[in-house]
């Protein structure tokens, strides 16, 4: 081989050479550059999952607050509901009394409307949650009844018709609330 030969062929060599470094270095940039966007897209999905758990927590304590406020409120309403149906039902005793001691008067049994009048004092008494108005109104009303039933006086049907009345129908004797 001549010289002439060797340079035709080194040539060829050369440009194959320079063709597979540039095929290469092409194959590496685009490597690189594949790899430089998943990192970035990769380091933006981290940080929207951040964000969105962040939010998450938040929205998830606001609802727990929520929650407890409603049951807080509800709680609260029927903590008055039940108030007001012992108050009921001791009133409702109170009337019961009312009743017998009626029923006793007509009869003209007026130590037994006596019993049954200190009964429904009793029951007053018992009775949650009455307002303290009420309670000294219809104990003021009880013991006028009383004196009346100690007097022996048939008049005291019409003040206990008036106060079972008033007990039924409402508002509470004595009561500021209309």
């Amino acid at each position: 081989m001549t010289n002439e030969e060797r340079e035709g062929r080194g040539g060829l060599g050369k440009a194959l050479r320079s063709i597979m470094i540039w095929v290469v270095v092409v194959i590496v940039a685009a490597g690189a550059g594949f790899g430089a966007g998943y990192f970035l897209r990769d380091k933006e999905g981290r940080e929207l999952e951040q964000f969105s758990t962040k939010e998450r927590t938040e929205m998830e304590a606001q609802i727990a607050s929520l929650e407890k406020q409603v049951l807080e409120a509800e709680k609260s309403q029927l903590e008055r509901a039940l108030a007001r149906a012992k108050l009921k039902a001791g009133l409702d005793e109170v009337l019961d009394s009312l009743t017998g001691a009626l029923s006793e008067v007509e009869q003209r049994n007026f130590g037994r409307a006596m019993q049954k009048i200190e009964a429904a004092k009793g029951a007053l008494s018992a009775a949650p949650n009455t307002p303290e108005d009420v309670r000294k109104a219809v104990l003021a009303k009880l013991d006028q009844i009383l004196a009346g039933l100690k007097n022996l006086d048939v008049k005291v049907r019409e003040q206990i018709v008036s106060l079972a009345k008033e007990l039924e129908e409402g508002p509470l004797p004595g009561s500021t609330s209309k």
